[in-house]
């Protein structure tokens, strides 16, 4: 995996995580904030031909 993938996949995982912690503690603006940001990744993950549903397929459906 390359340097870029790597950090790709790093910040995914952040975000998701920073998803269900915003979630936990009940903070909406924080979780469309959160939401917005996994969005972005997403977004640059399908431009890259970044193949990321095989890890965050199921997060995804979860969030």
């Amino acid at each position: 995996m390359n340097e870029f993938m790597t950090a790709l996949h790093l910040r995914l995982y952040d975000a998701v995580s920073a998803l269900q912690e915003a979630r936990e503690r009940g903070d909406e603006d924080l979780c469309l904030v959160q939401a917005g940001e996994l969005e972005d990744l997403v977004e640059i993950a399908a431009r890259h031909g970044v193949d990321i549903d095989c890890g965050y397929g199921a997060l995804a459906h979860a969030a």
